[in-house]
């Protein structure tokens, strides 16, 4: 507990100011993605459409991904995430905007999805727009839902704490999140209990709403190509991006604060071997789904490799291929390259390119088939800036509101770390 952590406190860490690169490199790159937004649409509504597709997948599965990280550490009770842990949950803050953003994509719809012009015979209980408008805005809403009340589980018991010493300000906010306040040890004793049920069910409400936008924002884009796969595939794409995302995080703020004294070159180390570790099996679910496309010769399993891997994409699938798996797996193989902030930050932009590809080439070779030259140019750069600059926007926004650490700990973190604690018999039942 907050009192009894005299060998594992971490200090209140808050941004009392935007930092320069947040404060100006969230404003230009919105900017610029508005201006493209606009240029985009005056040029090619079509194309624009499609491009604001790509990018509202790509940074949707960077901040849900991130949010997982922060559940995973938080329930298998990993003692080495305490630093990291609030930084990869501050990704919470996007996720209501990137709900919003999800409702020009049906404004959108006959831009994007074939299977409206053209149905499908066999498949119109499932491929229409009521259908599908109904299931993600139920499904993603559930998720958000559960993502903000998995962050104010884990804010409340810290929020209560340090109310009284946070500036005018964000005292309205503070008394809001710690209404009804029965006292430190009642309240970390129920967010522990309370994350240790969320987190489980975050964990199945995220596999299963990102299954469903990989079936209907990708899978269906060629209404006669499936894959049982494509689920874990992108989902598990998301959390390594949101891994990648984390990584960055921690070294800027790092950098900002100077907190070289407590983020440690073995937080760095463990950052660093998430990341090589689900490279790896990214690359094995990549694998897992072309290898069975390719062995059984089915035309329309075969499509969907064919118009990835073929002219003019197939240079574009391999830099997906190289970011993602060849370049962190070589350049993260030894143990030095994981604890160096500067080298690991390195390598998860390479991955956070790459998944941008990624999504890049999960979307436009089925909307662009026989074309000459790859359809990758200012419009989809641009518009990704502007997504980018929304999602550092909002990371940092949590980064002047709360605490950058967690400063709590459940009596299961505090055993685990040699930490003797005293229980009240009258608790004993409760955690």
């Amino acid at each position: 507990m907050a009192d009894a952590t005299a060998n594992n406190e971490l200090p209140v860490v808050r941004l009392e100011r935007l930092p320069q690169w947040a404060r100006v490199g969230a404003p230009i790159l919105i900017v610029l993605g508005a201006i493209t937004v606009v240029g985009a649409f005056l040029v090619d509504a079509e194309r624009a459409w499609r491009a604001y597709l790509v990018n509202w997948l790509y940074t949707l599965s960077i901040a849900q991904g991130a949010v997982l990280l922060a559940v995973i550490v938080s329930i298998t009770k990993g003692l080495w995430s305490r630093t990291i842990r609030r930084i990869a949950l501050s990704f919470v803050t996007f996720l209501p905007l990137a709900y919003l953003l999800l409702i020009p994509i049906f404004i959108g719809r006959n831009h994007i999805f074939p299977w409206i012009e053209h149905p499908v015979a066999g498949k119109e209980a499932y491929l229409n727009v009521p259908f599908m408008a109904a299931r993600h805005f139920v499904a993603l809403g559930i998720l958000v839902v559960l993502s903000l009340a998995f962050a104010y589980w884990s804010l409340r018991p810290d929020v209560g704490l340090v109310r009284g010493g946070v500036p005018d300000k964000l005292r309205g906010l503070y008394d809001r999140i710690a209404s009804n306040w029965r006292g430190q040890e009642v309240e970390e004793a129920t967010a522990h209990r309370r994350i240790a049920v969320l987190g489980p069910i975050f964990a199945l409400a995220y596999a299963a709403a990102l299954t469903f936008v990989a079936w209907d924002m990708v899978m269906s884009l060629e209404p006669h190509w499936f894959s049982t796969l494509i689920g874990p595939y992108f989902f598990m794409a998301g959390l390594l991006g949101g891994i990648a995302a984390t990584v960055i995080m921690v070294v800027l703020y790092m950098r900002t604060l100077g907190l070289e004294s407590i983020i440690l070159p073995t937080h760095f180390h463990d950052l660093g071997k998430l990341t090589f570790a689900f490279c790896i099996f990214w690359a094995y679910l990549f694998f897992s789904q072309f290898i069975v496309i390719w062995y059984g010769m089915l035309p329309h399993e075969q499509e969907f490799i064919a118009h990835r891997f073929g002219t003019p994409y197939r240079t574009v699938a391999q830099a997906v291929f190289a970011c993602l798996f060849v370049l962190p797996f070589f350049g993260l193989l030894g143990v030095a390259p994981k604890k160096r902030p500067e080298v690991l930050s390195i390598f998860a932009t390479i991955v956070l390119v790459g998944l941008w590809l990624e999504r890049y080439l999960l979307v436009y070779p089925s909307l662009y088939i026989g074309v000459d030259n790859v359809p990758l140019g200012w419009q989809e750069i641009g518009m990704g800036l502007g997504f980018v600059g929304l999602l550092l926007g909002s990371v940092v926004f949590f980064a002047t509101r709360f605490p950058l650490f967690q400063l709590w700990q459940p009596l299961s973190e505090l055993e685990l770390s040699g930490v003797h604690v005293e229980v009240p018999a009258e608790r004993t039942g409760g955690i």
